[in-house]
């Protein structure tokens, strides 16, 4: 079927609209069923092959480009027509700022966001090469070898093998090499292996891996940790078992080296363990940080509250200009590691808390915080966080998300109870991909 991809959309995939009239199911379009092609550039005329029909769309992939968009250029990594990791490598970095831009723009007007946001900034200079974090799975072929695997971008049951990532660094890519090369020749039984991850500290050198295994042993352990152990940079093997190729329920156990790498972000230190969460592009990290710091406008005397503070690296790399930060997490994991942060960086006005955020604001209303910081999960507030939060007094508030839907759909929420955005800044923390993190200011009316 004949398409020509008119826009991108959040998400990743391109919009077209189905010549075919019989295929015209759709009342609420008057020029064709709307649908949604993957790794597809604005402009491309193209074959389309549909996957999948919905009730008012369709989903569908490229068989054929029959005229390329003057956009479109060729991919520099050969899994890119195959792997779900980039959907943009077919696009100059250049372009595919403009067409965040355009796709934040329509997010914010479709949730009747009024206010005009920024141009969108890159995060880092480095659009290649930059994830401090990834993970592959074990794929055993007919022959009993094993190769690397990341899922397939129209279907997560089938995987694309593949030899490197031009995400992740040179090191991250000589650890798949050196350990798939050391497993295929040295070790019998293969079929537990499951899952690799790799984490860096792209500021210290750190590296950090966690080889995942659906039973109690790790196949070859001795060997492994022999071979990987003299790669530069090395400072963490962790053994994890999954039972029944689930991350519910996983029991880690460390067989080499420290527990925890670090990581440096604009002058501050934070560690990371296994179960931690930290951004993936730590040169994008400073440069949100540094944009929420210039919204937050910070004065000495102010006491500022973090919800969803995760390790508390926001909290910290504010606190030197804060009287006081309380930051709030669930997890009890996070804390302890926002807690060990703050004892790291020698700060003394962080408090963290272990509790549902949700519940702490309708517990405390946090009227004597001159600022509040949101940092919420993708799925955003609940209805009742934001009423809670528009009865509170205070200056600021900050919104960060990595999610622009329901950004967008939030400071709806807001502005309807009187507490408006006055500035807007989209961040690409994630060249190559569809992700776009944003920062909102937001004062009461």
């Amino acid at each position: 079927m004949r398409i020509l991809i008119e826009k991108l959309v959040f998400g990743g995939d391109g919009f077209g609209r189905m010549e075919d009239a019989r295929l015209q199911r759709c009342s609420n379009f008057g020029q064709g069923r709307p649908i949604f092609v993957s790794k597809a550039v604005p402009k491309d005329i193209v074959d389309v092959k549909i996957i999948e029909d919905k009730k008012n769309y369709s989903r569908g992939v490229i068989e054929k480009i029959l005229k390329p968009s003057p956009d479109r250029i060729k991919p520099i990594c050969p899994y890119f027509e195959q792997c779900g990791g980039c959907d943009h490598q077919n696009i100059s970095y250049q372009n595919q700022l403009k067409y965040k831009d355009e796709i934040f723009l329509e997010v914010l007007k479709r949730a009747k966001v009024k206010i005009k946001p920024e141009k969108i900034i890159a995060g880092s200079n480095h659009p290649f090469y930059y994830r401090n974090s990834i993970r592959f799975f074990f794929i055993l072929d007919k022959n009993k070898n094993i190769h690397f695997g990341r899922h397939n971008f129209s279907d997560d049951s089938k995987f694309v093998i593949v030899d490197f990532c031009m995400l992740q660094s040179e090191i991250a890519n000589k650890i798949l090499a050196t350990l798939k090369n050391h497993i295929n020749k040295n070790v019998l039984y293969k079929s537990s292996f499951w899952q690799l991850k790799i984490r860096e500290g792209k500021r210290t050198g750190d590296m950090m891996i966690e080889i995942i295994t659906s039973d109690g042993e790790l196949p070859g352990q001795e060997g492994i940790i022999k071979v990987l152990k003299n790669i530069k940079g090395i400072r963490s093997i962790y053994h994890t078992i999954a039972p029944g190729k689930s991350l519910l329920n996983l029991k880690r156990r460390l067989i080499f080296g420290s527990p925890i790498i670090y990581e440096k972000i604009g002058g501050f230190t934070f560690q990371i363990s296994p179960e931690s969460f930290f951004q993936t592009n730590s040169e994008g990290v400073k440069t949100l940080y540094d944009k929420i710091k210039e919204f937050a406008d910070i004065q000495f005397g102010d006491e500022i509250v973090d919800l969803y503070c995760g390790t508390g690296s926001i909290g910290i790399y504010l606190s030197t200009l804060a009287k006081k930060v309380i930051g709030i997490e669930v997890m009890p994991e996070a804390i302890r590691d926002a807690a060990d942060n703050a004892k790291i960086n020698k700060i003394k006005n962080c408090e963290f808390i272990n509790t549902d955020a949700a519940r702490w604001i309708k517990q405390n209303k946090p009227g004597k915080f001159s600022k509040i910081i949101i940092d919420p999960p993708r799925a955003g507030l609940k209805k009742d966080s934001i009423f809670d939060i528009s009865h509170s007094d205070f200056d600021i508030l900050l919104y960060v998300s990595c999610n622009p839907s329901t950004f967008a759909r939030d400071l709806k929420y807001f502005a309807d109870r009187g507490i408006i955005t006055q500035k807007i800044q989209p961040i690409d923390m994630f060249p190559q991909t569809h992700h776009i993190e944003c920062v909102g200011l937001l004062l009461r009316k």
